[in-house]
């Protein structure tokens, strides 16, 4: 019976900087979606645009996406 290995986090074996950087998107990641899911804050304004939104989900996601990309 062989044992199947299991899937790894890509992020497993790189330099402690980009293991901080991960943590700190993932962190920054949580806090805007409870920042758009459960307070006032608008997703999009006439004055602002969707920059909320940007600034709060989708900007940690491309840097989390930067960094999988890089890392394999």
């Amino acid at each position: 019976m062989s044992r199947r290995s299991l899937p790894s986090f890509p992020l497993a074996h790189a330099s402690p900087f980009t293991q901080w950087v991960a943590a700190i998107g993932l962190c920054w990641l949580g806090v805007g979606l409870f920042a758009l899911a459960l307070t006032p804050v608008p997703a999009h304004t006439l004055e602002s645009g969707w920059s909320p939104t940007f600034w709060l989900v989708l900007a940690p996601v491309s840097a989390l996406l930067g960094l999988r990309l890089r890392a394999g």
